[in-house]
């Protein structure tokens, strides 16, 4: 057995998990958003539909006239990547784009009709992956993961603006009561 220096975080101290705590949440958070992107995208299939390209074409319908700039910010995909899959959504009827009269700089989005249609029943269909996948857990725990992810990705963002952006995901600024 490895003999443990308690400086080195890839072990976890107390044995509970196989690395550091810390480093142990950054693992399954990827691991469990790769394994739900793969059984997604086998379940879609049929649809001609990838999990990215689902969440691009959500981000489209959720952000009001949105732009490449918020696009790429709530996928998390680079631009170049990102305006190659717009052009592929945009060639297959799902999206249109267009620019605003006053700044011809600016790209906006919007999904078609055919992309709509799309959307609403992929949604449905990960909807109930997500149900299946979280049915073991109570509302308040899946609030509280939701609380300390929330806080984690605080952290991790450099501008805090951009990260309030982030969190929430295109709801409208609360107005007073």
């Amino acid at each position: 057995m490895r003999k443990t220096d308690p400086k080195d975080h890839s072990f976890d101290p107390t044995g509970e998990f196989p690395l550091g705590p810390g480093e142990y949440l950054f693992y399954l958070v990827s691991q469990t958003a790769r394994q739900r992107e793969l059984r997604f995208d086998r379940g879609a299939a049929s649809l001609g539909l990838s999990l990215t390209r689902l969440r691009t074409l959500a981000v489209i319908r959720r952000i009001e006239n949105c732009s490449m700039n918020d696009l790429a910010l709530f996928t998390g995909v680079d631009r170049t990547t990102l305006t190659r899959a717009v052009d592929q959504l945009v060639r297959d009827g799902l999206v249109e784009r267009w620019s605003p009269a006053r700044d011809r700089r600016r790209v906006n989005v919007a999904l078609s009709p055919k992309g709509e249609t799309l959307h609403a029943d992929a949604f449905k269909r990960l909807a109930t992956a997500n149900r299946g996948a979280l049915d073991r857990l109570g509302e308040a725990e899946i609030r509280q993961a939701a609380r300390v992810l929330q806080q984690v990705l605080r952290a991790v963002m450099e501008d805090p603006l951009e990260a309030e952006k982030l969190l929430d995901y295109g709801r409208p600024p609360a107005g007073p009561a």
